[in-house]
């Protein structure tokens, strides 16, 4: 069930479109959290070591908004009650579509992550910060399909701006790092130019870390 988190119902905007791909599929292998690409349709979790999402964002009073990529776990898949959480693993960069695709240069403004009346905003140092948990209810036969509102202050410009986190469950070992490539007004074009060097130059080989500028780990997500 998706929760729609702001007052105003997202899905009666004009305009607001969302990339084409699926959610953060979340499933537990030799005892660590891994993701794929979950698509809560069919009821699956496909492509699975996928590390690079994507969603397009719309503006939205005050703010750039998406509520995708979701997070897919497959139901009866994790143990009960488990709590699904997160760590954002860096600050946001951006990169402003001109020239070569650069990510560089961080954003001016933290991207939030809200959920019910849960929040956290990324830092615009290195390091991490925690997130919170979302419970997951292993009976539920549709799985676990939820939705958290992502909102970047409009201040910050249009621009392709990229996040970097890793999920987290209880009892198991933490997920490799996902990047997700968010696009605020810009091309498509221009956001595919970025998911492929996202995931081509920035994506490090499995167990690898990738530090960008000697301090800032970076991260994103590709669109099927």
């Amino acid at each position: 069930m998706r929760k729609a988190l702001m007052v105003l119902s997202v899905a009666g905007l004009a305009g607001v479109a969302f990339a084409d791909g699926g959610d953060y599929g979340l499933l537990i292998q030799d005892g660590k959290v891994v993701t794929g690409v979950g698509d809560h349709d069919e009821q699956v979790i496909e492509n699975i070591g996928e590390r690079v999402f994507a969603a397009d964002m719309s503006l939205v009073g005050p703010n750039w908004f998406a509520d995708e990529p979701g997070i897919f776990i497959e139901a009866g898949s994790m143990p009960d009650n488990s709590g699904i959480g997160f760590v954002i693993e860096s600050p946001v960069m951006r990169w402003d579509g001109t020239g070569d695709v650069d990510f560089s240069s961080m954003s001016s403004a933290p991207i939030t992550l809200e959920f019910g009346p849960n929040s956290v905003s990324s830092s615009m140092f290195a390091g991490d910060v925690a997130g919170f948990d979302i419970n997951y209810d292993a009976d539920n036969p549709s799985g676990f399909d939820e939705h958290w509102d992502v909102l970047l202050d409009s201040s910050a410009g249009t621009g392709i701006y990229l996040m970097q986190l890793r999920f987290t469950v209880g009892g198991f070992e933490d997920s490799e790092s996902t990047w997700t490539v968010f696009n605020a007004g810009l091309s498509e074009d221009i956001h595919d130019a970025a998911i492929d060097y996202v995931e081509t130059v920035i994506v490090p080989a499995p167990g690898a870390l990738l530090a960008m500028g000697g301090a800032l780990v970076l991260g994103a997500r590709r669109r099927r």
